[in-house]
Protein backbone atom coordinates (compact mmCIF):
# COMPACT_ATOMS: atom_id res chain seq x y z
CA UNK A 1 0.00 0.00 0.00
CA UNK A 2 1.40 3.37 -1.03
CA UNK A 3 0.91 5.89 1.78
CA UNK A 4 2.14 8.87 -0.22
CA UNK A 5 5.78 8.69 0.79
CA UNK A 6 5.07 8.36 4.50
CA UNK A 7 7.49 5.49 4.76
CA UNK A 8 4.85 2.97 5.86
CA UNK A 9 5.08 -0.38 4.11
CA UNK A 10 2.23 -2.87 4.37
CA UNK A 11 2.63 -6.47 3.34
CA UNK A 12 -0.50 -8.35 2.42
CA UNK A 13 -1.28 -11.37 4.55
CA UNK A 14 -3.87 -14.07 4.18
CA UNK A 15 -4.76 -13.96 7.86
CA UNK A 16 -4.38 -17.74 7.99
CA UNK A 17 -4.33 -18.99 11.59
CA UNK A 18 -1.02 -20.26 12.90
CA UNK A 19 -2.30 -21.90 16.10
CA UNK A 20 -5.57 -23.26 17.56
CA UNK A 21 -6.03 -19.97 19.44
CA UNK A 22 -5.68 -18.06 16.17
CA UNK A 23 -8.18 -20.36 14.48
CA UNK A 24 -10.70 -20.01 17.32
CA UNK A 25 -10.44 -16.22 17.12
CA UNK A 26 -11.11 -16.25 13.37
CA UNK A 27 -13.96 -18.76 13.73
CA UNK A 28 -15.66 -16.52 16.28
CA UNK A 29 -15.08 -13.44 14.12
CA UNK A 30 -16.62 -15.33 11.21
CA UNK A 31 -19.81 -16.04 13.14
CA UNK A 32 -19.03 -19.63 14.16
CA UNK A 33 -19.23 -19.20 17.93
CA UNK A 34 -20.15 -22.81 18.70
CA UNK A 35 -17.22 -24.19 16.72
CA UNK A 36 -14.89 -21.67 18.31
CA UNK A 37 -16.15 -22.69 21.76
CA UNK A 38 -15.47 -26.38 21.12
CA UNK A 39 -11.97 -25.56 19.93
CA UNK A 40 -11.26 -23.36 22.95
CA UNK A 41 -12.38 -26.11 25.33
CA UNK A 42 -9.97 -28.49 23.61
CA UNK A 43 -7.14 -26.01 24.17
CA UNK A 44 -7.75 -25.55 27.91
CA UNK A 45 -5.72 -28.58 28.95
CA UNK A 46 -2.62 -27.05 27.30
CA UNK A 47 -2.60 -24.34 29.97
CA UNK A 48 -2.73 -21.50 27.43
CA UNK A 49 -4.41 -18.73 29.44
CA UNK A 50 -5.43 -16.93 26.26
CA UNK A 51 -7.93 -19.70 25.56
CA UNK A 52 -9.29 -19.51 29.09
CA UNK A 53 -9.87 -15.76 28.85
CA UNK A 54 -11.46 -16.12 25.42
CA UNK A 55 -13.88 -18.68 26.84
CA UNK A 56 -14.60 -16.48 29.87
CA UNK A 57 -15.51 -13.61 27.56
CA UNK A 58 -17.58 -15.83 25.27
CA UNK A 59 -19.67 -16.99 28.24
CA UNK A 60 -20.00 -13.37 29.43
CA UNK A 61 -21.16 -12.20 26.00
CA UNK A 62 -23.72 -15.02 25.84
CA UNK A 63 -24.89 -14.44 29.43
CA UNK A 64 -23.96 -17.98 30.50
CA UNK A 65 -23.15 -17.33 34.15
CA UNK A 66 -23.33 -20.95 35.32
CA UNK A 67 -20.73 -22.11 32.77
CA UNK A 68 -18.61 -19.05 33.61
CA UNK A 69 -18.59 -19.89 37.33
CA UNK A 70 -17.62 -23.50 36.66
CA UNK A 71 -14.79 -22.34 34.41
CA UNK A 72 -13.72 -19.91 37.16
CA UNK A 73 -13.43 -22.78 39.66
CA UNK A 74 -11.38 -24.84 37.18
CA UNK A 75 -9.18 -21.82 36.48
CA UNK A 76 -8.52 -21.19 40.18
CA UNK A 77 -7.55 -24.82 40.74
CA UNK A 78 -5.33 -25.00 37.65
CA UNK A 79 -3.44 -21.73 38.03
CA UNK A 80 -3.78 -21.23 41.82
CA UNK A 81 -4.84 -17.63 41.39
CA UNK A 82 -8.08 -15.68 41.44
CA UNK A 83 -10.19 -16.07 38.29
CA UNK A 84 -12.01 -13.24 36.54
CA UNK A 85 -15.27 -12.16 38.18
CA UNK A 86 -18.54 -12.55 36.29
CA UNK A 87 -19.72 -9.49 34.42
CA UNK A 88 -22.12 -9.42 31.52
CA UNK A 89 -20.39 -8.04 28.43
CA UNK A 90 -21.85 -6.00 25.61
CA UNK A 91 -25.00 -4.74 27.32
CA UNK A 92 -28.42 -6.33 27.17
CA UNK A 93 -29.32 -9.76 28.48
CA UNK A 94 -30.48 -13.06 27.11
CA UNK A 95 -34.26 -13.50 26.72
CA UNK A 96 -35.89 -14.43 30.01
CA UNK A 97 -32.81 -13.59 32.08
CA UNK A 98 -32.29 -10.44 34.12
CA UNK A 99 -29.31 -8.36 33.20
CA UNK A 100 -26.33 -8.91 35.49
CA UNK A 101 -25.69 -5.95 37.77
CA UNK A 102 -22.36 -4.27 37.29
CA UNK A 103 -19.72 -3.93 39.96
CA UNK A 104 -20.63 -1.43 42.65
CA UNK A 105 -17.73 0.42 44.26
CA UNK A 106 -17.46 1.21 47.98
CA UNK A 107 -14.56 3.47 48.96
CA UNK A 108 -13.42 3.50 52.58
CA UNK A 109 -12.13 6.77 54.13
CA UNK A 110 -8.77 7.47 55.76
CA UNK A 111 -9.94 6.32 59.21
CA UNK A 112 -11.46 2.85 59.44
CA UNK A 113 -13.75 3.31 62.44
CA UNK A 114 -17.30 2.51 63.52
CA UNK A 115 -18.80 5.12 61.19
CA UNK A 116 -16.83 3.90 58.16
CA UNK A 117 -17.71 0.25 58.74
CA UNK A 118 -21.39 1.09 59.26
CA UNK A 119 -21.38 2.76 55.85
CA UNK A 120 -19.60 -0.28 54.39
CA UNK A 121 -22.16 -2.68 55.89
CA UNK A 122 -25.07 -0.62 54.58
CA UNK A 123 -23.43 -0.32 51.18
CA UNK A 124 -23.00 -4.07 50.78
CA UNK A 125 -26.54 -4.74 52.01
CA UNK A 126 -27.90 -2.33 49.42
CA UNK A 127 -26.19 -4.06 46.47
CA UNK A 128 -27.89 -6.84 44.54
CA UNK A 129 -26.69 -10.20 45.82
CA UNK A 130 -25.65 -11.25 42.32
CA UNK A 131 -23.65 -8.10 41.71
CA UNK A 132 -19.91 -7.80 42.16
CA UNK A 133 -18.98 -5.68 45.19
CA UNK A 134 -15.77 -3.68 44.84
CA UNK A 135 -14.17 -2.40 48.06
CA UNK A 136 -11.41 0.20 47.80
CA UNK A 137 -9.05 0.21 50.82
CA UNK A 138 -6.47 2.53 49.24
CA UNK A 139 -7.25 5.63 51.34
CA UNK A 140 -6.99 3.99 54.78
CA UNK A 141 -4.37 5.57 57.04
CA UNK A 142 -5.59 4.44 60.48
CA UNK A 143 -7.62 1.55 61.90
CA UNK A 144 -9.18 1.79 65.35
CA UNK A 145 -10.29 -1.21 67.40
CA UNK A 146 -13.99 -0.90 66.66
CA UNK A 147 -13.32 -0.43 62.96
CA UNK A 148 -11.07 -3.48 62.83
CA UNK A 149 -13.62 -5.63 64.66
CA UNK A 150 -16.54 -4.53 62.51
CA UNK A 151 -14.62 -4.76 59.23
CA UNK A 152 -13.54 -8.34 60.03
CA UNK A 153 -17.16 -9.29 60.74
CA UNK A 154 -18.37 -7.65 57.52
CA UNK A 155 -15.80 -9.47 55.38
CA UNK A 156 -16.59 -12.77 57.11
CA UNK A 157 -20.33 -12.29 56.52
CA UNK A 158 -19.73 -11.48 52.84
CA UNK A 159 -17.56 -14.57 52.50
CA UNK A 160 -20.13 -16.85 54.14
CA UNK A 161 -22.87 -15.36 51.95
CA UNK A 162 -20.67 -16.12 48.91
CA UNK A 163 -20.72 -12.51 47.77
CA UNK A 164 -18.50 -11.80 44.78
CA UNK A 165 -15.83 -9.36 45.88
CA UNK A 166 -13.23 -7.24 44.17
CA UNK A 167 -10.75 -5.40 46.35
CA UNK A 168 -8.31 -2.62 45.55
CA UNK A 169 -5.65 -0.85 47.60
CA UNK A 170 -5.48 -3.96 49.76
CA UNK A 171 -1.66 -3.97 49.98
CA UNK A 172 -1.83 -0.70 51.91
CA UNK A 173 -4.25 -2.09 54.49
CA UNK A 174 -2.30 -5.33 54.79
CA UNK A 175 0.95 -3.47 55.48
CA UNK A 176 -0.78 -1.24 58.06
CA UNK A 177 -2.22 -4.26 59.90
CA UNK A 178 1.11 -6.08 59.81
CA UNK A 179 2.70 -3.07 61.53
CA UNK A 180 -0.07 -3.06 64.14
CA UNK A 181 0.35 -6.79 64.90
CA UNK A 182 4.07 -6.28 65.44
CA UNK A 183 3.47 -3.56 68.01
CA UNK A 184 4.27 -4.38 71.65
CA UNK A 185 0.71 -3.73 72.81
CA UNK A 186 -1.04 -5.05 69.73
CA UNK A 187 -4.78 -5.66 69.91
CA UNK A 188 -6.42 -8.97 69.03
CA UNK A 189 -8.94 -7.25 66.73
CA UNK A 190 -6.14 -6.08 64.44
CA UNK A 191 -4.84 -9.65 64.20
CA UNK A 192 -8.34 -10.95 63.48
CA UNK A 193 -8.90 -8.40 60.72
CA UNK A 194 -5.59 -9.36 59.11
CA UNK A 195 -6.52 -13.05 59.34
CA UNK A 196 -9.89 -12.33 57.72
CA UNK A 197 -8.17 -10.27 55.04
CA UNK A 198 -5.83 -13.17 54.23
CA UNK A 199 -8.89 -15.46 54.09
CA UNK A 200 -10.70 -13.05 51.77
CA UNK A 201 -7.68 -12.91 49.46
CA UNK A 202 -7.20 -16.68 49.43
CA UNK A 203 -3.70 -16.43 50.99
CA UNK A 204 -3.74 -19.68 52.96
CA UNK A 205 -0.03 -19.86 53.78
CA UNK A 206 -0.03 -16.33 55.19
CA UNK A 207 -3.23 -17.14 57.09
CA UNK A 208 -1.80 -20.29 58.66
CA UNK A 209 1.46 -18.60 59.68
CA UNK A 210 -0.38 -15.70 61.30
CA UNK A 211 -2.87 -18.07 62.99
CA UNK A 212 -0.02 -19.86 64.75
CA UNK A 213 1.46 -16.55 65.94
CA UNK A 214 -2.00 -15.42 67.07
CA UNK A 215 -2.50 -18.57 69.14
CA UNK A 216 0.88 -18.10 70.83
CA UNK A 217 0.41 -14.37 71.40
CA UNK A 218 -3.12 -14.49 72.86
CA UNK A 219 -3.21 -18.12 74.12
CA UNK A 220 -6.52 -18.84 72.38
CA UNK A 221 -7.51 -20.94 69.39
CA UNK A 222 -7.25 -19.00 66.11
CA UNK A 223 -9.95 -18.90 63.42
CA UNK A 224 -10.00 -21.85 61.00
CA UNK A 225 -9.34 -21.62 57.28
CA UNK A 226 -12.35 -22.02 54.99
CA UNK A 227 -12.24 -23.07 51.36
CA UNK A 228 -14.07 -20.31 49.53
CA UNK A 229 -13.60 -18.41 46.29
CA UNK A 230 -11.06 -15.67 46.87
CA UNK A 231 -11.79 -12.05 46.13
CA UNK A 232 -10.33 -10.63 42.94
CA UNK A 233 -7.61 -8.08 43.53
CA UNK A 234 -7.88 -5.14 41.14
CA UNK A 235 -6.00 -1.90 40.83
CA UNK A 236 -7.50 1.02 42.63
CA UNK A 237 -9.67 2.81 40.12
CA UNK A 238 -7.94 6.03 39.08
CA UNK A 239 -9.79 9.24 38.60
CA UNK A 240 -11.75 9.00 35.40
CA UNK A 241 -9.66 10.54 32.66
CA UNK A 242 -11.19 13.43 30.86
CA UNK A 243 -10.98 12.19 27.31
CA UNK A 244 -13.21 12.13 24.31
CA UNK A 245 -12.70 8.51 23.39
CA UNK A 246 -15.01 7.13 20.74
CA UNK A 247 -17.36 4.62 22.39
CA UNK A 248 -18.40 1.76 20.11
CA UNK A 249 -20.81 -1.04 20.99
CA UNK A 250 -22.47 -4.19 19.69
CA UNK A 251 -21.14 -6.10 16.69
CA UNK A 252 -19.05 -4.54 13.94
CA UNK A 253 -20.08 -6.31 10.73
CA UNK A 254 -20.31 -5.51 7.00
CA UNK A 255 -24.10 -5.37 7.36
CA UNK A 256 -23.83 -3.00 10.31
CA UNK A 257 -20.94 -0.73 9.37
CA UNK A 258 -22.16 2.39 11.17
CA UNK A 259 -19.49 1.79 13.83
CA UNK A 260 -16.74 1.91 11.23
CA UNK A 261 -18.25 5.04 9.72
CA UNK A 262 -18.17 6.63 13.18
CA UNK A 263 -14.59 5.45 13.57
CA UNK A 264 -13.56 7.03 10.28
CA UNK A 265 -15.28 10.35 11.05
CA UNK A 266 -13.84 10.46 14.55
CA UNK A 267 -10.32 9.63 13.36
CA UNK A 268 -10.44 12.35 10.73
CA UNK A 269 -11.23 14.97 13.39
CA UNK A 270 -8.73 13.94 16.08
CA UNK A 271 -4.95 14.02 16.29
CA UNK A 272 -4.88 11.26 18.90
CA UNK A 273 -7.25 8.43 18.11
CA UNK A 274 -8.68 6.73 21.23
CA UNK A 275 -11.37 4.11 20.72
CA UNK A 276 -13.17 2.31 23.56
CA UNK A 277 -14.29 -1.17 22.50
CA UNK A 278 -15.40 -2.43 25.93
CA UNK A 279 -19.01 -2.75 24.74
CA UNK A 280 -18.18 -4.36 21.38
CA UNK A 281 -18.97 -8.07 21.43
CA UNK A 282 -17.54 -9.07 18.04
CA UNK A 283 -15.60 -7.64 15.12
CA UNK A 284 -16.64 -9.60 12.04
CA UNK A 285 -13.84 -11.11 9.98
CA UNK A 286 -15.33 -9.45 6.91
CA UNK A 287 -14.96 -5.99 8.52
CA UNK A 288 -11.29 -6.34 9.44
CA UNK A 289 -9.95 -5.00 6.14
CA UNK A 290 -12.06 -1.83 6.45
CA UNK A 291 -10.97 -1.52 10.10
CA UNK A 292 -7.34 -1.75 9.04
CA UNK A 293 -7.95 0.78 6.28
CA UNK A 294 -9.08 3.38 8.83
CA UNK A 295 -6.02 2.63 10.96
CA UNK A 296 -3.71 3.03 7.98
CA UNK A 297 -5.22 6.40 7.12
CA UNK A 298 -4.54 7.50 10.69
CA UNK A 299 -0.95 6.30 10.55
CA UNK A 300 -0.44 7.98 7.21
CA UNK A 301 -1.49 11.25 8.83
CA UNK A 302 0.97 10.76 11.68
CA UNK A 303 -1.67 10.06 14.30
CA UNK A 304 -1.34 7.80 17.35
CA UNK A 305 -3.97 5.11 17.82
CA UNK A 306 -5.11 3.38 20.99
CA UNK A 307 -7.78 0.67 21.12
CA UNK A 308 -8.89 -0.17 24.65
CA UNK A 309 -11.22 -2.40 26.65
CA UNK A 310 -11.81 -5.07 24.00
CA UNK A 311 -12.54 -8.66 24.98
CA UNK A 312 -10.08 -11.53 24.57
CA UNK A 313 -11.75 -12.88 21.42
CA UNK A 314 -11.31 -9.54 19.66
CA UNK A 315 -7.78 -9.13 21.02
CA UNK A 316 -6.60 -12.42 19.53
CA UNK A 317 -8.24 -11.52 16.20
CA UNK A 318 -6.41 -8.19 16.21
CA UNK A 319 -3.14 -9.98 16.93
CA UNK A 320 -3.65 -12.53 14.13
CA UNK A 321 -4.46 -9.75 11.66
CA UNK A 322 -1.48 -7.61 12.67
CA UNK A 323 -3.54 -4.80 14.17
CA UNK A 324 -1.27 -4.93 17.21
CA UNK A 325 1.43 -3.57 14.89
CA UNK A 326 -0.70 -0.60 13.90
CA UNK A 327 -2.19 0.51 17.22
CA UNK A 328 -1.57 0.31 20.92
CA UNK A 329 -3.87 -2.35 22.34
CA UNK A 330 -5.17 -2.13 25.92
CA UNK A 331 -7.41 -5.20 26.20
CA UNK A 332 -9.87 -6.05 28.95
CA UNK A 333 -7.52 -8.82 30.13
CA UNK A 334 -4.02 -7.25 30.27
CA UNK A 335 -1.24 -9.43 28.86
Amino acid sequence: MDMGGSGIVVEETSGAPQSPVDEAAILYASGHAETAERMLKDILNTGDRRAWHMLFDLFSIQNREKEFEQLALDYAMRFETSPPVWQKLGGGSAPGKPQQAEAASLELPGLLDKKATATLREGIAGIDKKAVVRIDFSRIEMVDETGADECAKILAAARKAKRKLQVSGVDRLTALLQDLTRATHSRAVHWLLLLELYQTLGLQDSFEDLAVDYAVRFEVSPPSWSEVQAAEVVRAKPAEPVDDALQLSGEITPANDSALQQFGSYAAAHGEVLVDLSQVTRVDYGSVSQFISVLMQCLGSGKTITLRGHNALIHELFRVMGIDQLAQLLPRHPR
